[in-house]
């Protein structure tokens, strides 16, 4: 079943960024930036109306996600020193809410295991984690030098996030890491972006492969948060 609340506040981003993108293309830079204002206020507002309904931190499912990474990702395009092409940042986060399209539109159910604080930050680290990866992306695209920035910032918050879950796994195990799909899957995360901060000068020059290369970490890890 829908959540009325919910429901609304993704289709009031959806439009919103829908039309921030739309003056962006008419040239309308300021008609542009009050529709982007207004698409995170609602963002904002979706996220507290997860704090008051589930008393925790967004953590896991496609529409808790969404809200939370679009809402981060906001923020560091504000603070964010690197230049940015307008036109790339409402386009990552429609389809950062396309991603959420055919899945239920209500918060995820809260299993008891969501008490325990290791279990929370593992979870919550990792979105936080995806969107300075995403951050990332938009600045190679954008040719910013300052994305390899993000790009460590985001993995230092993953590998926390892993941290705890590798706290999570021994208290619940008995040993703090085990060898499976999830491990494998987050080892590659790492991996990439070792990939991306140490690539060759060969590829690091040429502006298609540096941006490619660099935006593996955030395409990957919003395949790993959103379809598997």
């Amino acid at each position: 079943m829908i959540q009325v609340l919910p429901w609304a506040a993704y289709q009031a981003m959806f439009l919103l960024f829908s039309g921030e993108l739309i003056f962006i293309l008419l040239k309308k830079v300021r008609i542009a930036e009050v529709f982007s204002i207004l698409g995170v206020l609602v963002c904002f507002a979706g996220l507290i109306h997860i704090l008051l309904i589930a008393e925790r931190l967004p953590l896991f499912g496609a529409f808790e996600a969404s809200f939370y990474i679009v809402f981060v990702l906001a923020l560091l395009k504000k603070i964010s020193r690197g230049k940015v092409i307008p036109l790339v940042f409402p386009i990552i986060i429609l389809l950062i809410l396309a991603f959420q399209m055919g899945k239920p539109i209500v918060l995820n159910d809260d299993y008891y295991m969501y008490d325990n604080i290791w279990v929370m930050l593992f979870f919550n680290l990792r979105l936080l984690a995806a969107a300075f990866f995403v951050h990332a992306m938009a600045l190679y695209i954008s040719c910013s030098k300052s994305a390899r920035l993000y790009q460590l910032g985001g993995i230092f918050i993953y590998l926390v996030s892993e941290w705890a879950g590798s706290i999570w796994c021994l208290n619940w195990f008995g040993e703090s890491w085990l060898w499976s799909h999830g491990f494998f899957k987050a080892s590659i995360v790492f991996l990439l972006v070792m990939l991306a901060c140490h690539m060759p000068s060969v590829l690091e020059n040429n502006k298609l492969f540096r941006t490619i290369i660099g935006s593996l970490p955030a395409c990957f890890i919003l395949w790993m948060i959103f379809f598997h």
